[in-house]
């Protein structure tokens, strides 16, 4: 994709964040339309096969879902919704592992806080859940990144 689209994509997925972080919620009004406008994008642009954006919205939002009913809730609506437009906007084959890349990027966090809460429960006031957004978005971001050094090493 080009640089537009990725700003786009960066600027949608800082949103996410912000909000996740601060009043725990993703807005609709910027993953539903962001799934849209990439698929239509790739489709347009003809640079993916016609079925990796839409496999990446279906399958990443699929898994996400089954996750969140086998979790009872835990993971959120929106974090379901975010998956699938980070699946719209990379496709299936590189939207999964973003996905994949998620949970053990966000035990890296959780764990050691988990220990604080055990060890020191008054002393410190350490949140009981934590919002995924953020994990979501670095892991993806790196993602990227990572890609795209690799792509300039085999330029």
């Amino acid at each position: 994709m080009d640089y537009a689209a990725q700003l786009i994509f960066l600027i949608l997925l800082i949103i996410c964040i912000v909000t996740d972080c601060r009043r725990r919620i993703i807005p609709d009004i910027i993953t539903l339309p962001g799934m849209l406008m990439f698929m239509l994008l790739h489709w347009i642009r003809g640079d993916l096969v016609w079925w990796e954006p839409i496999v990446g919205v279906i399958g990443l939002g699929g898994i996400s879902l089954f996750l969140a009913i086998i979790s009872k809730g835990k993971l959120g609506g929106g974090d379901i919704k975010l998956f699938a437009m980070i699946g719209a906007y990379l496709g299936w084959s590189v939207g999964i592992w973003a996905f994949l890349f998620t949970f053990p990027l966000a035990a890296l966090l959780a764990w050691p806080l988990l220990i604080v809460r055990k060890v020191a429960p008054n002393k410190l006031n350490v949140p009981s859940e934590l919002p995924l957004a953020p994990f979501i978005g670095m892991s993806t971001i790196l993602l990227i990144a990572l890609l795209q050094k690799v792509a300039e090493a085999h330029v």
